[in-house]
């Protein structure tokens, strides 16, 4: 039952401009870094390989908006950690989730968007 309610919360929140060749779950890596990748299921739960670390959490939707709780992530230190913390910021963030023309996008309140590609 609660991957039947995840499921209809994706499609209430995508409805309108989903693109219906194109689920929302899957695995996806990111538009301007390919090394960062993000995977969702159907309960909402999402993990992915950031520029240093794996991470992982969990969206629900409240008020009809995306939210994601704490971001867990292993604990290795790498060159590109301030592109990491940028990257969990931004998708803590999102408040929106639909997939346009083949490409997942993750909005925050203001506007600001992670664009994701399908895995091959």
């Amino acid at each position: 039952m609660r991957h039947l309610a995840g499921l209809v919360a994706l499609l209430a929140l995508t409805a309108c401009k989903q693109d219906p060749a194109t689920p929302l779950t899957g695995a996806w890596h990111l538009q301007s870094d390919p090394s960062v990748t993000f995977e969702i299921d159907d309960d909402l739960n999402f993990f992915g390989a950031a520029p240093c670390n794996r991470y992982f959490g969990r969206f629900e939707i409240l008020d009809g908006n995306l939210r994601s709780g704490p971001i867990g992530a292993t604990l290795m230190a790498c060159p590109k950690l301030d592109q990491e913390y940028a990257y969990f910021k931004a998708l803590e963030a999102s408040r929106n989730a639909v997939v346009q023309d083949g490409l997942l996008v993750l909005r925050s309140a203001e506007g600001a968007s992670l664009v994701f590609t399908p895995q091959p």
